[in-house]
């Protein structure tokens, strides 16, 4: 009965990403992913080179993910976390992990369509 309780806490470790719009500069890009992190309460560090860090602190979870981007396309990426009941050979983790990513995801799609649209 406990790994039935265990299970549905967890959930696959999902990747995310999506296209950036014809015309959207680097710069652009970079903006995007920090106003949309600032946004949700992520703190997010230029690490240079088309990669930004991301972290989010929630009720004792912390959880990091990478954002890569290029002139076409960008990626979300697991990195680390803590309290997230994160299990690598399995490549499940805490539920809300995929929540958290995806809102971060849906930031950065709303703010290239509005780059986009300048």
């Amino acid at each position: 009965m406990l790994s039935v309780t265990a299970c549905s806490f967890t959930a696959p470790i999902n990747e995310y990403g999506g296209s950036i719009p014809v015309g959207v500069t680097s710069a652009e890009v970079k903006q995007v992913i920090k106003d949309a992190g600032a946004k949700r309460d992520w703190i997010v560090k230029d690490m240079g080179n088309g990669v930004c860090e991301a972290t989010y602190i929630a009720r004792g979870h912390q959880i990091v993910v990478k954002v890569t981007y290029d002139k076409d396309s960008y990626e979300i990426s697991y990195v680390s976390s803590q309290g997230m009941k994160v299990d690598t050979q399995e490549g499940t983790i805490h539920r809300n992990y995929n929540r958290w990513v995806n809102n971060l995801k849906h930031d950065i799609d709303l703010g290239l369509l509005q780059a986009e649209a300048r």
